[in-house]
């Protein structure tokens, strides 16, 4: 939500997410720094590398720009199917997680929900807006996360957390900062309104990306993504109040379909953790 209100309010996009990823990279140095220099070497940092560019680099600049297609409400219903995806990578490129018959049907289950979506072409913007553009850079974005998962979880296990964390985003810094002089971003001078949002994105990064790095170490890679689908009915309601978003009845439907898929998930990753 706080995304969109600054685009619109007209400050640029390529700004808001370069700045954002720079604003985080700058307050976690200052945390993390004696540890990153005293440990970091060529393999942690490309690993750091790896995992920043798929989750930083990558939902930070297609989600920003969906948003200019797209209503946040229906971008948080697109966040929610992280642990759908997760289960579907993990499949395919993570043999140490076990993906069991039930999994694989609470995947179909939310796929299907996507799929009535895209066919009711809502993006809940009064202007229209363009679902195939805003939800297939929204689901780039989810691609990039579901397989930072995968990649965290076996990652941390050995690199030393600080270090692994720090090198994700300095990576992510330079890859946003190359972007924005190849797209000609302009840096901008925000009122007081603006400045605050932008703080306020920087602080929920650093919040939520904390809490999943501590949860990732502990659980599996789909238990831990579970906390996406609480997403969608807050982003809803709240563009819906702020921004003047439209609900549609769609987006219910859609959501009905995703929380079975997460019914499932959890009932079978209840059971593997017993």
């Amino acid at each position: 939500m706080l995304n969109r209100s600054l685009l619109v309010d007209g400050v640029n996009e390529i700004f808001v997410v370069t700045t954002r990823i720079s604003l985080v990279t700058f307050l976690l140095t200052i945390y993390c720094a004696k540890e990153f220099f005293s440990e970091i070497n060529k393999e942690y940092f490309l690993k750091g590398t790896l995992t920043g560019f798929l989750a930083i680099t990558i939902p930070g600049w297609t989600f920003i720009y969906a948003l200019k297609s797209i209503s946040s409400g229906l971008q948080s219903i697109f966040i929610s199917t992280i642990p759908m995806f997760t289960v579907f990578w993990v499949f395919l490129v993570y043999k140490e997680e076990k993906i069991t018959r039930l999994k694989v049907i609470s995947v179909f289950i939310g796929l299907s929900g996507l799929i009535l979506l895209f066919a009711s072409g809502a993006t809940g913007l009064s202007n229209d807006g363009d679902l195939v553009t805003g939800g297939l850079l929204a689901l780039i974005g989810v691609q990039g996360l579901a397989l930072s998962n995968i990649t965290n979880k076996k990652d941390s296990q050995y690199i030393p957390a600080r270090t692994y964390l720090l090198a994700q985003w300095i990576a992510s810094t330079a890859f946003s900062l190359i972007l924005f002089f190849i797209l000609g971003g302009e840096v901008e001078i925000l009122n007081r309104s603006q400045a605050l949002r932008l703080s306020g994105l920087v602080f929920i990064d650093i919040f939520n990306y904390s809490l999943f790095f501590y949860t990732i170490k502990r659980l599996s890679a789909t238990f831990t993504t579970l906390v996406d689908y609480v997403v969608p009915i807050v982003g809803i309601y709240v563009g819906y109040i702020f921004l003047d978003e439209v609900i549609n009845n769609i987006f219910f439907v859609t959501l009905f379909f995703i929380f079975i898929s997460l019914y499932l998930a959890v009932k079978d990753e209840a059971r593997s953790l017993d």
